[in-house]
């Protein structure tokens, strides 16, 4: 890949010069010194802090960090270091102005005395970006309207006697992102929402984006783009659950009805990361309750047991380094996707199984700081021993072993959330034990193995999760057991093993992936044969570590150079401890041998793992880092082993940065039956495949289908029922989730959509049929219908297309119809188009198009026909293109396209799974065999981050999301 990064992201590209050459959004990736906890403290009134870790949702006491005294009614924010808790009453009921400072990487707190709050109070709200907290409103005889700065850097606190509340009250709750502050609700109770916004320092009242229920006594904590206002009293003291989203770029409000608390409640406390949100305790009771908010669905849910607060409370406060878009860079420390803030998992080694036992325990090698922690998480669906492992950058495959008996099993380890999931549909082609595994970013490789021995190699494809034996070509140049492996990127290779009873191999056997086949390097075995050993490498060597033969233990290393295909021991670096059955793993810079049987009989299996240092190929054990059990036998894989690609590192600078749009269409559900199956046609080379990762959250037919440069939205649709259901599509990780918010207005199917880059329109369809229109807005993901924008006339089964100020919808059932409607955006206006009819009446056509032009192509009158009609947006006039019809008579299809061409797939009858090309510049049309469907269907929807006149090729996004 070309270098295309500029100071913070991505510098623009070129379509037309380095189509398909730049660095995905996907793969841009954040230093990231956070930690990613959270902390509630206070309530009661008491002085515990709890402390929440969000990759595992547990939650425990740090009495380290237990305030230096019982408060209650206090409020907290923070930046990527240290919490701030400030205000409330202490354990006599006496109101407080104390500030403490709760430093995360010590779980320590102390009381921060220039920090201290203007003006004692309680019932304040806090919020606050990287460099200060703001503390805004409270009572202390009578209610404030004051607002405090507190100075990170120096721990400092005074009034900012220009940017009071609108109005004075307490027991509101605050929250925001980098650039400004959202204090909502509070005593009274009131809707208000006030906006500070940070670089004038300045306080307002926003009318647009007041909550929609009275209430106080409730919490809020958000992310870059929202805010989240859950739970409370009303005017009436009765408790609600409602949870309440406030969209930053519009400023705007409303309820998430998906996101409600699990229990009515006020007095609750929040915070969260850039992914979720943690509403913690609260009264009726108190209650130890920890909900949890997934922002990327709108959705809340109590966590178990293991997440509740250790003491039920109530009038406490929370704080995160990772709350309000707060960001702090470190080069030494994992890092978090742009796109999205998931973090990465990459940059450690995961060890799994072993014996004795077998055992189903995970234990990761967090590289950074050559700590071990057990994952239970990511424990091992079957116990087993004499498994392999390898994976690629997101995830680790452990594959086979002895459970008891033979095994064929296949575990997924998400590396992200440190999670299992077996693979049933995906086992090894033979049970067997002690094979080994190697791979790169597109498939694995797991060779050899006792059944009894065997010389085959399985390839599992990640991006399908699915496996199958290579053909003879592609086995190992003998059947042999307990074999290691490792590769770069390019090739694989498989050294040692066990031939027989007891006879070791020293053979190394190349697998060139390009070609899927086998040959030894017969002039370059290892040093000394053996079997049961390990093996590890970057982009430039593989390092084979212990085993056993003739009777011995070994601690010996051999390097494997790639370059020449040789192979040499490292006399001076033996492992620090001769030990067979072995695990490694690594990254780009070392590498890390763990466990194993310092012999048998004897004194049996050894925790201790071992670094090899790549640049000077030198060896040392990690002291204090040993496997939390002793074991031999185990797999271990890693994000960053086998010359895997790593994240790039970067250093935030401007507010925004460009992108390049995803140059693919994709096309989703559809009949017969019902199907949730999602096809991606990567326009470059005109190929399609399904993404399964894609696919529709509900299996249906009927649906519509539009998008923004970024994603792509699939809505209604029959399956079984009539549906509402709004599926967003994130091209950037090939991605599905249903988004409640966005839901039509009305459960149908038929409808037709499209859009431009910050909204798109659904119109038509039945039940019904009904005219009516509904817009969802991108950047809330938000969908209300628009009367002044309905249909003229009722159909369901028509086709739209548009340009960046308009939307065109022709055809329809009943009728059929020619008829055709433009919306205009600008004005959410709709009215009939006459001249832009199209050519004769029909129904389910499909359509796409460019900036200038639309195409209208197929649909029954009340035959299939393959008409392609073309209308010219400036003119607002369509013709037929008699020379440019579809390949085959067809309706019920779906198009999209970017702005070179249009793809037509699918249809009715057959069902087809034909994809049609129309290239725009010449109007010529024709069937592209490889972008074909990869199962035919017709009633499906298509959309894409290039139809429509969607900005191209590049868009732009905040640096801090």
């Amino acid at each position: 890949m070309s270098e295309t990064r500029g100071v913070f992201v991505i510098r623009d590209v070129v379509d037309n010069i380095l189509d398909e050459e730049w660095i995905s959004l996907d793969d841009v990736w954040i230093a990231q010194g956070t930690p990613n906890t959270g902390y509630f403290g206070g309530g009661g009134p008491v002085s515990t802090m709890d402390k929440i870790t969000y990759s595992t949702d547990s939650t425990a006491a740090a009495p380290g960090a237990n305030l230096t005294g019982a408060r209650s009614r206090l409020a907290a924010t923070g930046n990527a270091t240290a919490g701030y808790f400030g205000g409330g009453y202490d354990n006599s009921y006496t109101t407080v102005s104390t500030m403490e400072k709760v430093t995360y990487s010590t779980d320590s707190t102390a009381v921060a005395p220039n920090a201290a709050l203007s003006v004692g109070r309680y019932n304040p709200a806090a919020t606050g970006n990287s460099t200060a907290g703001y503390f805004g409103g409270g009572a202390s005889g009578g209610l404030k309207s004051t607002m405090d700065k507190v100075t990170y850097s120096t721990d400092t606190t005074g009034a900012l006697p220009g940017s009071p509340l609108s109005a004075a009250r307490y027991a509101l709750a605050a929250t925001g992102n980098s650039t400004a502050g959202y204090f909502g609700a509070g005593g009274g109770p009131v809707t208000t929402i006030d906006k500070i916004t940070y670089s004038t320092e300045t306080t307002a009242a926003v009318p647009s984006a007041a909550l929609s229920l009275s209430r106080a006594r409730l919490a809020a904590t958000g992310n870059a783009t929202a805010g989240y206002f859950g739970g409370g009293l009303t005017p009436s003291f009765s408790r609600v659950s409602t949870m309440e989203k406030v969209t930053y770029s519009t400023d705007t409000s409303a309820v998430a009805p998906d996101a409600a608390l699990s229990l009515a409640c006020y007095y609750p406390a929040a915070t969260g990361n850039l992914l979720a949100g943690y509403f913690g305790g609260g009264y009726p009771g108190p209650r130890s309750t920890v909900d949890k908010v997934t922002y990327s669905t709108d959705t809340t849910g109590a966590l178990p047991a293991t997440g509740a607060l250790s003491a039920a409370r109530r009038y406490h406060a929370a704080s995160s380094a990772r709350a309000n878009a707060v960001l702090a860079v470190s080069s030494t420390k994992n890092l978090i996707k742009f796109s999205d803030g998931t973090e990465d998992g990459s940059n450690a080694g995961y060890f799994g199984g072993g014996h004795p036992g077998p055992q189903t325990t995970m234990n990761k090698v967090i590289y950074p700081t050559d700590t071990t922690v057990a994952v239970p998480g990511a424990a091992l669906s079957v116990a087993r021993s004499s498994l392999a492992a390898t994976g690629n950058s997101t995830a680790g495959y452990f594959g086979g072993g002895w459970g008891p008996g033979l095994r064929s099993t296949m575990d997924k380890i998400t590396y992200s959330t440190d999670t299992r999931a077996a693979l049933p549909g995906s086992p090894l082609s033979a049970a067997r034990y002690g094979p080994g595994a190697t791979g790169n970013s597109d498939a694995g490789y797991f060779g050899g193995g006792y059944n009894p021995n065997v010389s085959i190699i399985d390839k599992i494809t990640y991006s399908t999760d699915s496996i199958g034996a290579l053909p003879a070509a592609g086995t190992l140049s003998s059947n042999r057991g307990y074999v290691a492996a490792t590769g770069n990127s390019t090739a694989g290779y498989f050294g040692g093993g066990r031939a027989g009873p007891s006879s070791g191999v020293g053979a190394i056997d190349k697998l060139t992936y390009s070609t899927d086949t086998t040959a030894p390097l017969p002039g370059s075995p290892l040093s000394v044969t053996r079997y049961w050993l390990a093996a590890t490498g970057n982009s430039t060597a593989g390092y084979f570590g212990g085993g056993y033969s003739i009777s011995n233990v070994r601690s010996i290393m051999d390097k494997v150079t790639y370059s020449t295909d040789t192979t040499a021991p490292l006399p001076g670096s033996p492992l620090s401890v001769a030990r067979s059955a072995p695990a490694a793993t690594g990254n780009s810079t070392a590498g890390y041998f763990g466990g194993g049987v310092s012999d048998l009989p004897g004194p049996g299996p050894i925790s201790t793992i071992d670094k090899i240092d790549y640049s000077t190929d030198s060896i040392g054990a990690l002291p204090g880092s040993p496997l939390s059990v002793a074991r031999y036998g185990m797999g271990a894989s890693s994000g960053r082993a086998n010359a895997l690609p790593e994240p790039l590192t970067l250093t935030p600078t401007a507010t925004t940065s460009t992108f390049t749009v995803s140059n693919a269409g994709y096309f989703g559900g559809g009949a017969p039956g019902t199907s949730s199956t999602m096809d991606k046609i990567t326009y470059s080379t005109d190929s399609t495949a399904a993404v399964p990762g894609a696919a529709l959250s509900a299996a249906r037919r009927y649906l519509a289908a539009t998008g923004s440069s970024t994603a792509g939205y699939f809505g209604g649709g029959v399956g079984p029922g009539t549906s509402s259901t709004m599926d967003k599509v994130t091209y950037a990780s090939d991605t599905t989730a249903a988004v409640p918010g966005a839901a039509l207005s009305v459960a149908r199917y038929g409808p037709a959509a499209t859009g431009n880059s910050t909204a798109g329109y659904f119109g038509g369809g039945s039940p019904g049929p009904v005219s009516t229109m509904d817009k969802v807005t991108y950047s809330s993901d938000m969908t209300a219908a628009v009367p002044g924008a309905a249909l003229s006339a009722a159909r369901r089964y028509l086709a739209a297309t548009g340009s960046s100020t308009a939307g065109y919808f022709g055809g329809g059932f009943p009728g059929p119809f020619s008829t055709m409607d433009k919306v205009t955006y600008s004005t959410d206006s709709t009215a009939a188009v006459p001249g832009a009819a199209l050519s004769d009446a029909r129904y389910a056509p499909a359509a796409t198009g460019n900036s200038t032009h639309g195409y209208f192509g197929g649909g029954r009158s009340p035959g299939a026909v393959a008409t392609m009609d073309k209308i010219t947006y400036s003119t607002d006039t369509t013709g037929a293109l008699p020379g440019s019809p579809l390949s085959v008579a067809r309706a019920y299809l779906a198009a999209t396209g970017n702005s070179t061409a249009g793809y037509f797939g699918g249809g009715f009858p057959g069902p087809f799974s034909t994809m049609d090309k129309i290239t725009y510049s010449t109007d010529n049309i024709g069937a592209v065999p490889n972008a074909a469907l990869s199962v035919a269907r017709y009633a499906l929807a298509a959309s894409s981050a290039r139809s429509n006149a969607l900005p191209q090729p590049t868009a732009t996004l905040p640096n801090i999301v």
